[in-house]
């Protein structure tokens, strides 16, 4: 009896170390995970701080480029420039460094083209999410003016030292129409037209640009170049609906052809119209028997008249395809009016007379012009074109003009960032992570 009253203090004090043991233990571990959730609350944090802070800096957006293109950019992003307004909106006591960015110039304009794309599609109510609809573009192969005269004619005259008769002869009078020029044939008043030209030489199509090294871009949709095309029309002007205060007045001609001045790119695009307009015309006469029984008769005696009759069918082409550029040259006044001009003529759309094409430029012209309802516009032919266009080249003229029109450097202009951040949290702790921002 008096032993086990000897052990029972001896194993409550056991007991009583075991519990403060226990305790301590207890404390420490509850220590442990309050320094850790007090450091992942920390770090949390400071993530959401530098998210928060990364939003709010490319809230900075150019307002000058939404307003007048729909474009979302921050102009000026270096790691300088960053810092400075990531401490300013909430993000200090951290390191932040530039990982990977994106400019709107990079990789041809290929984030100029995915903005303009994804705004073609919320205006025109396409859900982006669809699959596209399998669509095939092809190259339009332009005729050059020397290829519009059938050179067999001249080929075989020149082997017999012979000469069509000048006075009456159509074919002579497209030469003289090619001399004059074409821009002088097409314009009512080609006075009046713009002066305007830009120095190429320093903007992005054909400097150095500054580059960015992000990686990732949307893969471009099958009718992606239609939706490209529409933007474009929306936000460039041409030679009928020409927009203010811009370096050059023509901006759509400008995008097709890339030359200097105004008045250079829409002799390019007129050519171009001219040789589509020369192709569905000669399609139609060769399907008209009345209009090819009177160049034949014309041929007739043009090669009585020369003592040659073995050439009459190759001059009767000759003056066919005479009679389609003539006519194409009045198409393409009708269309710079403003007016419409069917795809395939008729009988009734024809404009030019055979007899007429001689005077065709001159002052004695006479030419019955019409405005045909349901035809296409010099806009849809514009639309067209751009469709048809390579879409790099596209890119980088549309960024020409908008870095003339708001003196702005594009290469400056970032879309995408992803930065990395390093942050103490606690004496010996860091935390380091990276954090991404796009223009949506």
């Amino acid at each position: 009896m008096r032993r086990s009253q000897e052990r029972e203090p001896v194993f409550r004090g056991e007991i009583t170390a075991f519990l403060v043991m226990l305790f301590v233990l207890m404390l420490s571990l509850v220590g442990a995970l309050l320094e850790s959730v007090s450091v992942q609350m920390t770090k949390n944090r400071k993530r959401a701080d530098t998210i928060l802070a990364l939003e709010s800096a490319f809230a900075e957006y150019d307002r000058q480029m939404l307003e007048e293109y729909d474009l979302f950019v921050r102009n000026g992003c270096n790691e300088t420039i960053l810092e400075e307004r990531l401490t300013y909106f909430g993000a200090g006591n951290m390191n932040h460094s530039i990982q990977n960015q994106e400019r709107l110039s990079d990789n041809n304009g290929t984030p100029f083209r995915e903005q303009a794309i994804r705004y073609a599609k919320n205006w025109l109510g396409v859900d982006a999410s669809l699959p596209d609809t399998e669509y095939e573009f092809y190259s339009e192969t332009y005729l050059e003016e020397e290829e519009l005269v059938h050179m067999d004619i001249q080929e075989m005259l020149a082997k017999g030292n012979e000469k069509l008769p000048e006075e009456g002869n159509p074919l002579s009078s497209v030469q003289r129409l090619k001399n004059k020029g074409l821009l002088t044939l097409v314009c009512e008043n080609p006075e009046e037209l713009s002066n305007h030209s830009i120095t190429v030489e320093s903007l992005p199509s054909h400097r150095e640009l500054k580059a960015g090294n992000w990686q990732k871009h949307a893969e471009a949709g099958a009718t992606d170049k239609l939706f490209f095309a529409a933007y474009l029309t929306e936000h460039f002007g041409s030679l009928l609906e020409s927009k203010d205060n811009c370096a050059l007045l023509y901006e759509q001609e400008y995008l097709l052809s890339g030359y200097p001045s105004d008045k250079e790119n829409l002799e390019k695009v007129c050519r171009q119209i001219l040789s589509i307009r020369m192709v569905a015309n000669y399609g139609y006469l060769l399907t008209d028997t009345t209009r090819q029984a009177e160049a034949e008769a014309l041929a007739l005696t043009l090669c009585s008249l020369l003592t040659v009759p073995g050439i009459t069918e190759a001059v009767k082409h000759a003056l066919l395809l005479a009679w389609a550029y003539g006519e194409s040259i009045v198409d393409v006044r009708v269309l710079l009016k403003g007016k419409k001009v069917p795809m395939i003529k008729t009988t009734e759309t024809w404009q030019l007379q055979l007899a007429n094409l001689v005077k065709l430029g001159t002052a004695e012209e006479v030419v019955s012009e019409k405005d045909i309802a349901g035809g296409l516009s010099y806009q849809n032919y514009l639309s067209g074109l751009l469709a048809m266009e390579r879409k790099e080249a596209l890119s980088m003229r549309s960024l020409d003009l908008i870095e003339s029109n708001l003196q702005i450097k594009i290469d400056e202009c970032v879309t995408k960032v992803e930065i990395q951040s390093k942050a103490m949290l606690r004496r010996g702790v860091k935390d380091t992570f990276t954090t991404t921002f796009e223009y949506e």
